[in-house]
């Protein structure tokens, strides 16, 4: 681990510790996800080479979160989301310490910094019926296509994909399609899309807009609400199934990947003015 990730996730730990003072002072609910989880029952804690949190809510307390957390966080924390800045690339809120300065490697021909985060995603059920689930999993991923296709040149092109996706992406990228689509109005339709349906009144929950899509909505009583696991020096709430939901996300997931398929997302260069080299 370098000394670059290990001051990243020392920054990402304040910021967490933070936003869970407000998420238990409210009675909210929320969950490890992803990577996050995975760091936790792998390696009781970050992934060495991971640079990033990852938490989810249902819906319902996503929002009041955010009405919340906006006037309870500390000044040099911000909340940041579609909604609170157009040239926002992301549909899901961030909460960013404005102390630092960091470099978003999938960004970096754009040459701007922005600032140490987590992310935090809105659960959000789907419909009952399997058809149905199949039609909203094609509308959702339909306009969150259009919505990347206007960020093109920070889709990433190393992710595995079908022959059939990168056949089709590979002619979409030739087009100018950063004009033919608005992003923020593409986020607003995926907004409306993912509201429709209530986490714990549907079969089947998740956050389709992380970086597994469709592969991160399990069935909802996976989740349960009272399973906590160490994360570093904190015992944060997880998936209760997290065997079944780790396998549907990473197969093998106590399997150390190799070191080419390790992703770093960021590299922090400053922190209160102290140049981080």
């Amino acid at each position: 681990m370098t000394e670059n990730i290990k001051k990243l996730h020392q920054v990402n730990l304040q910021i967490l510790t933070e936003v869970l003072d407000i998420i238990d002072s409210n009675n909210l609910l929320y969950y490890m996800l992803g990577g996050t989880m995975l760091g936790a029952i792998r390696h009781k804690g970050f992934i060495p080479w991971d640079d990033d949190i990852d938490i989810g809510m249902p819906r319902k307390d996503y929002e009041l979160f955010l009405e919340i957390a906006e006037k309870k966080l500390p000044e040099y924390y911000k909340i940041i989301n579609y909604k609170t800045d157009l040239d926002y690339h992301y549909y899901i809120t961030r909460v960013q310490d404005v102390r630092t300065k960091v470099i978003e490697k999938r960004f970096k021909h754009e040459n701007k910094t922005t600032h140490a985060s987590i992310d935090i995603f809105p659960i959000d059920g789907t419909p009952n019926n399997s058809i149905m689930r199949k039609i909203y999993f094609f509308r959702v991923l339909m306009h969150r296509a259009m919505m990347s296709l206007h960020y093109k040149d920070g889709i990433d092109l190393d992710r595995k994909r079908s022959s059939f996706e990168k056949f089709y992406l590979n002619i979409l990228l030739k087009l100018p399609t950063d004009k033919m689509f608005n992003a923020y109005n593409q986020k607003c339709i995926i907004d409306k899309l993912l509201k429709k349906h209530e986490m714990w009144r549907s079969k089947f929950s998740g956050n389709i807009m992380g970086a597994y899509r469709t592969k991160e909505i399990v069935p909802t009583f996976y989740y349960g609400q009272d399973s906590f696991f160490q994360f570093e020096h904190l015992k944060l709430r997880g998936v209760e199934y997290y065997d079944k939901y780790l396998h549907q996300l990473y197969g093998n997931y106590m399997q150390i990947p190799p070191e080419n398929c390790r992703k770093i997302h960021f590299e922090i260069i400053e922190i209160n003015n102290e140049i981080i080299n």
